[in-house]
């Protein structure tokens, strides 16, 4: 039978909770009940999914490759408040309670660290289903062994869903993105160029060397939207892109998940 292996986006789950609690006007009641709600979410996606392998994933503190290279990357994001993130490391100890293994590393943003995890994986043939409503992780669903799942929406995602989302194949995306932008990181497009036209571009040209390199080919409303972008098109595919090389440092077995028994 198939190995499994749920790898859950920490931060992503817990600031979904914690805002739906906006309600609760006492600080620490409000972190203490997310934290209930977000075990009680654990333990039924651990039935759900039945996994041999588990890991919950958090941003490390402070910068990461991503704002050395591009200062702009996720300003003017709303900060965590900042009850929520001095709880960070009691949602880490108590999911560990719990017998969910987390992850955090220094100078690295989760993204890259689940990318990495579920890549290698799939290397073993290990299946891995991410949890996370985070659209970065689509451009990993190219591979057979990677899937998608959205908790609040009891959805999931896998390659076949990706053309009819964004009219491009998963291995497509980043030079999509990179035309287009990623708004929600503050990650620049080529200004004038939208869904519709980057599509366009992408069934002439599939990638941002091609497109390049066959500029002549294009109308010349294009050619202008284009002209002198190339470099600023590198940059942004480099920052949409997932890393999956990241060096972790422990075997797949370290994950190995234990459900917590009922006493």
């Amino acid at each position: 039978m198939d190995k499994t292996l749920l790898i859950i986006d920490g931060l992503n789950l817990i600031r979904r909770l914690y805002a739906a609690l906006e309600a609760e006007q006492d600080a620490v009641r409000r972190v203490e009940r997310t934290q209930s709600i977000a075990i009680d979410a654990l333990s039924k996606l651990a039935q759900q999914f039945d996994p041999d392998y588990a890991v919950v994933v958090f941003d490390s503190n402070g910068k990461t490759w991503r704002h050395q290279v591009y200062p702009e990357y996720k300003l003017g994001r709303v900060p965590m408040d900042d009850a929520l993130l001095e709880s960070l490391e009691e949602f880490a100890r108590v999911f560990r309670y719990n017998h969910f293994p987390c992850l955090r590393m220094s100078g690295w943003e989760a993204d890259d660290l689940i990318a990495t995890l579920a890549v290698k994986a799939s290397q073993h043939k290990v299946t891995s289903y991410i949890v996370s409503t985070d659209k970065g992780f689509t451009q990993l669903l190219g591979d057979e062994y990677i899937l998608q799942y959205d908790y609040f929406a009891k959805l999931g995602y896998n390659k076949a869903w990706v053309p009819g989302k964004y009219g491009v194949q998963a291995e497509q995306l980043m030079d999509y993105w990179a035309l287009v932008g990623d708004t929600t990181n503050r990650i620049p497009g080529v200004k004038g160029i939208g869904p519709k036209t980057a599509l366009n571009i992408i069934a002439d040209a599939p990638t941002i060397e091609a497109i390049y390199a066959n500029l002549q080919t294009f109308s010349e409303r294009i050619q202008k939207l284009l002209a002198g972008g190339y470099e600023q098109c590198l940059l942004s595919r480099s920052l949409v892109s997932l890393k999956t090389d990241v060096s972790l440092g422990f075997p797949l077995s370290k994950l190995k998940f234990q459900p917590k028994k009922d006493a």
